[in-house]
């Protein structure tokens, strides 16, 4: 007589010995049959099976190390030591600068200066809340929360970097949030400020070094939208100042950019032709051999970070300008770019954006601003067209109503028949407050 067995509802899991237990039966990745005692639900206990297959199908493809392959767990200190160690020969091949490895290291420092016991700790006992304890520790010394999500964002990086080499199975660092962040817009100097810096700019004295590397700086900056980094970066030289082109061989994301010359650039550019090395840097390998003062030398050609900021902030404050740095000129020409252009593709390629959606984030105040009045030069073109009007009484004004509004003196604007080009009497105002290349060359 044949032995009848019991069908289970789930495969793999069976009733254990005892009242609310369950026996779950499955292959590991040596191909090993094993067993494990759950507590629970019968639900629950195949939700855990499958959790286990999942895992062994991650080890089976080297998606995650076997268990019998983790290393002994780290503490914090000793990840973060063979951390740097890794992260050093990425600097010094090439593939990372090593202005990103000193974030992490700031980061790792705030964390120790939070709780220094962290050293010591085990990454394998480490748990969110250590993490959450951190935040608010940063939020009471008075840091912002872009600040926070920065650090937060460095050491997920390395706790992850803990789990690819086999250090720890799991980050719990995956589990603690970033600090919500008000968005708004990047601060960019208006139309009356300009006029203000361009007042002063023509202004200073251009036989003074200082006030003329000044004035330079912040041109080339509005005109080209440059970083300080890019300006001061020892690859650009002369070499990359084309006929028509200027490239920046290095921007934030290690890829190279390129703009077009406007005329305002070149003339600077070729009054600053005398600049040994580049136009406002000069590396330290190009300097002549036979120079017997080279630390006056250097003071001459070669401006540092604090150079330019110190140059810059002496215009601002004559300007009467507040809380303006030299970012704040690169947000200034993103910002008039996409009001000339208005096209949000283009604004990302002038600025050297990583994608069109940090650009969106970071003048999103200003295109929604400006979509009442693209909505109005579209109605105003048109019905320019379609002869809006034409069809509610007399033929002879085919300006519709909305299109009578938008030419009136409050606000000027004209449709050119043949190009179908809207004109606005605002563009005389912008140019004027644009006119920063009258200074003197």
């Amino acid at each position: 007589m044949s032995k009848s067995y019991k069908k289970h509802k789930y495969p793999g899991v069976r009733p254990g010995r005892r009242e609310g237990a369950f026996v779950i039966d499955y292959t590991d990745h040596n191909r090993a049959r094993r067993q494990v005692t759950f507590k629970g639900t019968e639900a629950e206990a195949n939700s855990f099976r499958n959790e286990i297959l999942a895992s062994v199908n991650q080890i089976e493809r080297g998606f995650k190390p076997p268990p019998e392959k983790l290393q002994r767990p780290l503490n914090l200190w000793q990840l973060w030591n063979k951390f740097f160690e890794e992260r050093q020969l990425r600097v010094r091949s090439g593939s990372m600068r090593w202005l990103s490895l000193e974030r992490y290291r700031n980061s790792v420092e705030a964390l120790f200066g939070f709780r220094p016991d962290l050293k010591n700790k085990r990454i394998d006992k480490l748990d969110a809340v250590d993490l959450e304890g951190f935040k608010v520790y940063r939020k009471e010394k008075g840091f912002s929360s872009e600040g926070i999500n920065t650090n937060l964002r460095n050491l997920r990086t390395i706790l992850k970097f803990a789990v690819d080499r086999g250090f720890l199975d799991r980050s719990p660092f995956l589990d603690v949030p970033f600090v919500s962040v008000r968005k708004k817009d990047v601060r960019y100097l208006d139309e009356e400020e300009l006029e203000r810096l361009n007042e002063t700019l023509e202004s200073l004295d251009i036989k003074d070094e200082f006030q003329r590397d000044a004035r330079d700086l912040i041109i080339f900056y509005l005109f080209t939208g440059a970083r300080t980094s890019e300006i001061l970066h020892p690859s650009f030289s002369w070499d990359c100042i084309g006929k028509d082109i200027i490239t920046f061989p290095e921007t934030k994301s290690s890829k190279s950019r390129v703009i077009p010359i406007q005329e305002t650039v070149r003339k600077l550019l070729n009054d600053r032709k005398g600049v040994v090395g580049g136009p406002f840097y000069t590396a330290f390998n190009q300097r002549p051999e036979d120079m017997d003062d080279c630390v006056g030398w250097l003071d001459r050609h070669c401006l540092t970070r604090d150079m330019v900021y110190n140059r810059v902030k002496s215009v601002f404050d004559r300007a009467q300008i507040k809380h303006a740095s030299t970012h704040t000129l690169r947000k200034t020409a993103g910002a008039w770019y996409y009001m000339a252009t208005r096209d949000i593709f283009a604004t990302s390629r002038f600025l050297g954006h990583s994608s069109v959606k940090v650009t969106e984030q970071h003048y999103v105040g200003l295109i929604q601003g400006l979509q009442v009045e693209n909505a109005q030069y579209f109605e105003t073109a048109l019905t320019g067209r379609l002869q809006y009007g034409c069809n509610f009484g007399t033929k002879q004004d085919k300006s519709g109503p909305i299109e009578k509004n938008l030419l009136t003196k409050k606000n000027p604007l004209s449709l050119d028949e043949k190009t179908g080009i809207i004109r606005s009497g605002t563009d005389e105002t912008r140019t004027r407050a644009l006119r920063l290349d009258r200074p003197a060359f």
